[in-house]
């Protein structure tokens, strides 16, 4: 009896140490990884229910949808204009013809009519500024337009803004870019006057801005050179004379406003400007890898003008 009970026992024993030697397996939280498989998206393909904008467009109208339509408008900017109101064309060669002949004749009556509508253009410019007079104006549009081209000399954008309009400002600066400017004002070699006067509204009547056309006749030097300093355009020390047109605009709406230079007129019959000169290289001899190009004390060629 006691035999069977050991027996018992120890194989109670032998079974309670297999399972306390067994792992103890912990049940974690399962989570759901989307595979990323290799079937690509392909997108739902739509048929064109209006076969027109016309169908669209009445479509929408019934459903009680107004498209207005798409204008192509340009942006102003009010402090400038965008043109010349009445651009002065000089006569040929600047020259007076006789009050005799027919031409001369016919000259002077047009520069009486122009003669008039400057009157009512300076008479309405001085509603708005009435320190405006004829007789000093050229000479502070004299001192705008030299200082205007200084600035072109040492690049001060800022403060050519201040001295050109918004249309003016992109013609003078352009392709200036990595460039030298050297300009230099030598003389007046006669004195700057006024040839005409407008003043014109724009968007509505009570937006009025000046234009003062004015006749220069100076000596200047101006010379451009390239990024690599070669010399491009005019020379430095050959002075020019040089007859010019300028226009000077002005906001009179604005009682902080200034005059500023507006544009340049060139007639039709002046002469063409002088080509600016443009230096290219000459390719040298393509050499292989394998060659280093020491064979000879062959010159490396120079830069010609084109």
């Amino acid at each position: 009896m006691a035999a069977t009970l050991l027996r018992g026992l120890s194989c109670l024993t032998r079974a309670l140490g297999w399972w306390i030697r067994q792992p103890i397996l912990v049940t974690q939280s399962t989570a759901v990884v989307p595979v990323r498989t290799k079937k690509r998206f392909t997108p739902p393909t739509y048929e064109l229910k209006y076969r027109t904008q016309k169908e669209f467009l009445e479509h929408a109208r019934k459903s009680g949808l107004v498209i207005p339509p798409e204008r192509l408008e340009r942006p102003i900017h009010l402090a400038s204009t965008a043109s010349i109101f009445d651009a002065y064309i000089p006569p040929e060669g600047d020259a007076r013809m006789s009050a005799l002949s027919k031409e001369g004749l016919k000259q002077k009556t047009e520069r009486l009519k122009k003669n008039v509508t400057s009157q009512l253009s300076i008479r309405k410019i001085r509603e708005y500024d009435a320190n405006f007079k004829i007789r000093d104006f050229p000479e502070k549009a004299k001192d705008i337009f030299i200082e205007a081209h200084l600035c072109l000399n040492n690049s001060d954008h800022d403060r050519l803004h201040t001295l050109v309009t918004e249309h003016c400002f992109p013609d003078m600066v352009w392709d200036l870019r990595y460039k030298t400017v050297r300009w230099h004002f030598v003389e007046s070699l006669e004195p700057a006057q006024v040839t005409q006067v407008r003043c014109s509204s724009l968007v509505n009547q009570s937006n009025m801005y000046g234009q003062v056309t004015v006749r220069l006749h100076t000596r200047q030097t101006l010379a451009i050179y390239d990024r690599f300093g070669r010399l491009m355009y005019g020379q430095e020390d050959m002075p020019k004379d040089v007859l010019e047109y300028v226009v000077f605009e002005r906001h009179l709406m604005n009682p902080y406003g200034s005059w500023r230079m507006h544009a340049k007129i060139v007639p039709p019959w002046a002469p063409p400007k002088q080509p600016i000169l443009k230096t290219v290289m000459i390719p040298g001899p393509q050499l292989q890898p394998w060659e280093d190009g020491k064979e000879g004390p062959a010159e490396a060629p120079s830069p010609q003008l084109a």
